[in-house]
């Protein structure tokens, strides 16, 4: 058996064998169709190896291009999550913004329907007492602002106080419930005067020392008298809320609710008193009087 003791061609040899067959492939098939079946049935063979080696490139890219548009998507999300804060944010201001408009026209409105002209300048609530025994507030008006001691504080309801104490730029504010403040008042129907004085924690007015017969009603309307020289009058104080009359001779038990919303206060007006009439200037002592010859 000769044969099986033949040497291989060396792999030069077959190199060059697979270059010349090459070869002769390539000017056969640029001569005639003549290769045309080889070639569609070699690219069918070879089909799925192709697929199969360019799987990892393919994966590689589909991978990075879904990275790539998820970071882009979480960027995004990012950047819309803060301009929907920065939105609802802006909105918020915008409604606080416009309730604390409405609440300035109201003040307004208060002032225009007042019997007198009065000289008002509006003030923000900057601190509330949180002892309940103790009606006060703190405004960001004061002595700078010509803002003195007893100066009458109304909201757009009513009055709601007067300035207890005047810094600078501050000022302390007593409510008409604080158990130290009293103001004179008269009932819009019947005429009655009275003195409305608070009841601390309880948040109403008592209408103490009047008697049994007197001529209230629950309903009604209490506005400031004027007597007092400080308070202007005819500016809403409360409603009569209860009337107790015990027995003959006694004095009635009578208590008001305050006009004011001194449980929301947030701006105010600090009212000056009108300027007092002083009536015609009088005539020139050292002018002739009319008719009079002329020197």
């Amino acid at each position: 058996m000769p044969s099986l003791f033949r040497r291989r061609p060396s792999l030069g040899l077959r190199l060059l064998l697979a270059a010349l067959l090459a070869l002769v492939l390539l000017v056969v098939d640029q001569r005639g169709p003549r290769l045309v079946p080889l070639r569609g049935a070699l690219l069918t063979v070879l089909h799925p190896l192709q697929q199969a080696v360019d799987l990892p490139f393919r994966v590689w890219d589909w991978a990075a291009d879904t990275l790539r548009e998820r970071r882009a998507l979480r960027s995004e999300l990012e950047a819309l999550r803060a301009e929907n804060l920065h939105l609802h944010l802006q909105v918020q201001t915008l409604d606080a913004l416009q309730a604390e408009n409405r609440r300035l026209q109201a003040l307004l409105d208060s002032l225009a329907q007042t019997p007198q002209p009065l000289r008002a300048l509006i003030a923000s609530t900057v601190k509330v007492g949180l002892d309940p025994y103790v009606g006060q507030i703190q405004i960001d008006k004061g002595a700078l602002q010509g803002v003195f001691v007893g100066q009458p504080v109304l909201d757009a309801e009513g009055v709601v106080g007067q300035v207890l104490h005047v810094a600078a730029q501050t000022s302390q504010v007593l409510l008409i419930t604080d158990a130290r403040h009293a103001i004179p008042v008269k009932a819009v129907r019947s005429g009655v005067r009275a003195i409305a004085v608070g009841r601390g924690p309880a948040g109403a007015l008592d209408l103490p020392f009047l008697p049994n017969h007197v001529d209230l009603e629950v309903g009604d309307v209490l506005v400031t008298s004027g007597l007092d020289d400080l308070f202007p009058a005819d500016l809403p104080v409360a409603t009569v809320s209860s009337i107790s009359r015990i027995g003959e001779g006694e004095f009635a038990e009578v208590q008001a609710t305050p006009r004011g919303r001194l449980d929301r206060i947030q701006e105010v007006l600090l009212v000056w008193p009108p300027e007092p009439d002083m009536g015609p200037p009088a005539p020139d002592s050292a002018a002739p009087p009319p008719g009079a010859p002329t020197p």
